[in-house]
This record gives C-alpha cells, structure tokens and sequence, in this order.
C-alpha cells in the first residue's frame, strides 16, 4: 500500500497564501540581512564596543564597591575587603558573562566571508524554492518529520552564509525525502490566515525599525562609519574619566577608615 500525504485541507484564495508566503520569505531575508548587518557593526567597531562595555562593567563594580564600604562604615562594622569582594564576584556574574557571549562574537565576525553577487542571487532563489516546499510554517509536515525539520535547520544556516553548495546538496535530499513520503503538495490549510498575515506585516515592521536592521545605515556609509568611531572613542575617554573619578573616592574613604580605625585604637 502506497501512502500518499497531501498537504490539504483547507483551500485559501491564491493571492492570499501567497500574500502569506510572500511575507514569510520577506521575514526570512530582513532577519538575514540584519545578522549580515550586526556582522559588520561588530567588524568595524568590536574592540571599541568591547572596551567601552568593559569600563561600563567596572564603573558598575566600583559603584557597588563604594556602596558596600558606606554600608558597613555606617554599621561600624569596618572595611572586610574579603567580604566585599566575595559579593561583588556574585553580583557581577551576569556582566562577565555578556562580556564573554560579546567578545565570542566580535571573534566571530572577524572571519565573515565575503559572498559574491552570484552566491547571494543563488543562495536566495534555492532557499525560497526550499521555504515553498518545507518552511514549518508552511508545511505541518515538516515538524511532523524529524528528517525534515533537521534539514530545515540546516538549510537555515546555510542561508545565514550564502552557501550554495550546501543548499544545492540539501535540496536533493529535501526531494528525495519528499518524494518518498509520496508527499505532493496542492494546497495547504493555514488556520486563521488573515490574522497571521497582519502578524507578519508587524513582525516585518518591527525588524527593520530596530537594530541590529538599522546598523545599515551605518554600516553602508563611509561617513557615518567614521562618525560612530568618534563617538565610541569620545564615550571610552568619558568612561575612563568616570572609573578614575570611582577609584579615587575609593581610596579617600579607604584614607578616612584607616584614620578611623587609629583614632580609635589611640
């Protein structure tokens, strides 16, 4: 017995399931290109963001670090250097670790690949083919079938990376998959379709209205390029200035507790 699916159920006018699947493979592209963007955000200014997020993660220590040598001054209980620094250490935590997803990806982006004409026109004309036939949103098959949603996976990356190669290798086995499952698609039921519609278009609109989408215009102008360079360096002195400020209150009310302590001993 030969089973054969057919992704049917409901039948939705033409225009609107491609009006539907137009804007998912809008969605798709803007979310690439706003990866694409972040990629070169990062190339262009990573080491400077990371340093200024460093400064800003050590003003945020050193002000905390204050607050807690007020707070036992004020109880009278003495600077317990072990005690403050065991603290910090805990509450810092969080911080450390953006700082390392952030210099993980700055890393990162130093080894994007430059794609050419071809492999960008080439690598959209098979992922759109591929989203037609697989997309989960699409195709309910496909998160029905562990085989396809890997490959959608996989497909997904690819596309991320203008690989060609490996979209043209995945749409053979996409195929076969399909034609094994005996899988022949007319039409597909997208409950509540109107409403997922409108969703999309906000979704859309939402992207490309924030960053990392509106890294584009910096990223694509020389000008503006230098001008974030200033202000990233003018932001790093502000911060530099603000830690030396932080340090020497430190030591003032370090200062101030060793005189305390003598008087007292005395």
């Amino acid at each position: 017995m030969i089973l054969v699916i057919f992704m049917s159920i409901t039948i939705h006018s033409d225009s609107k399931y491609k009006q539907y699947e137009n804007l998912l493979l809008e969605k798709d592209q803007i979310q690439k290109e706003a990866n694409q963007y972040q990629g070169l955000y990062l190339h262009h200014f990573g080491e400077k963001i990371v340093t200024l997020y460093r400064l800003k993660v050590e003003c945020i220590r050193l002000k905390k670090k204050i607050s807690l040598f007020q707070f036992q001054i004020n109880q009278n209980q003495g600077i317990d250097i072990h005690k403050i620094n065991y603290i910090l250490k805990h509450e810092m935590t969080s911080y450390n670790n953006y700082l390392e997803l952030l210099l993980n990806d700055v890393k990162n982006c130093k080894k994007l690949k430059y794609s050419s004409d071809y492999e960008i026109k080439r690598s959209k004309q098979l992922y759109r083919r591929l989203a037609k036939q697989i997309h989960p949103d699409v195709n309910p098959l496909t998160d029905k079938t562990p085989e396809l949603m890997d490959l959608w996976n996989q497909i997904t990356i690819a596309y991320q990376a203008n690989d060609t190669k490996e979209l043209s290798e995945l749409d053979v086995l996409v195929q076969r998959i399909l034609q094994d499952l005996h899988c022949y698609a007319r039409s597909i039921d997208i409950p509540n379709i109107d409403e997922k519609i409108l969703q999309l278009k906000e979704e859309i609109q939402e992207y490309i209205q924030n960053e990392p989408y509106t890294y584009k215009f910096i990223v694509m102008d020389e000008d503006k390029i230098y001008q974030k360079d200033i202000e990233l360096k003018k932001e790093i002195q502000s911060y530099k200035d603000y830690q030396n400020k932080l340090n020497d209150v430190i030591s003032k009310l370090l200062e101030d507790q060793e005189v305390f302590q003598t008087c007292q001993m005395n």
